[in-house]
């Protein structure tokens, strides 16, 4: 039985080498507003076929400098192309028990970025990157054992490019307002 711990320890080692969004890299603070292109930022996101519940505001672009193009109605059905996630403030965790596997003791600051699903997101801590942080012992969505709680909310943006029938592109940053957008279902 010792041998097969092992073997799986070693195992999933080598797996988070091999995978370099699971190794934090040395890296600055990210600089303000993080923009992270071609973004669906949760478990289950799908870009394709949506359909409006409601109506929805459509801009010429995602940037500050956007008009309102057009409002979609409930029913019309449009095709997201991509998606934009921009981080105006990070989530700040303070950590309150250690992760060995990062390093991180009580006490530490994590800084929490875009969102990926089921408690991982990108992150910044002690100098370092991580694509995939695993922030599932992380309070809010911790129910036991947790390592940390987020001491303030962070402040970001999900835009997606959409597409009409009728060929015509637009930006939306309602995306509650559609269903098909989460191959976990609406």
């Amino acid at each position: 039985m010792l041998r097969g711990v092992r073997t799986l320890a070693l195992v999933t080692a080598l797996l988070i080498q091999l995978d370099p969004a699971l190794v934090p890299r040395k890296a600055a603070k990210p600089a303000l507003p993080k923009i992270d292109q071609h973004a669906c930022p949760f478990e289950g996101c799908q870009l394709g076929r949506w359909t409006a519940r409601q109506s929805v505001a459509v801009y010429s672009t995602w940037k500050l400098n956007r008009t309102r193009i057009a409002t979609l109605r409930k029913g019309q059905v449009v095709t997201a192309i991509t998606g934009i996630n921009i981080t105006f403030e990070p989530f700040e965790i303070l950590m309150t028990a250690p992760i060995a596997q990062y390093n991180l003791t009580p006490g530490d600051r994590v800084f929490g970025y875009m969102n990926l699903g089921e408690g991982f997101f990108n992150a910044w801590f002690n100098g370092m990157w991580l694509e995939t942080f695993d922030g599932s012992s992380i309070a809010p969505g911790c129910t036991r054992d947790c390592h940390g709680t987020v001491v303030k909310p962070g402040r970001m943006e999900w835009w997606v490019q959409i597409r009409f029938a009728n060929g015509r592109e637009g930006w939306t940053k309602q995306t509650d307002h559609f269903d098909g957008k989460d191959a976990l279902g609406d």
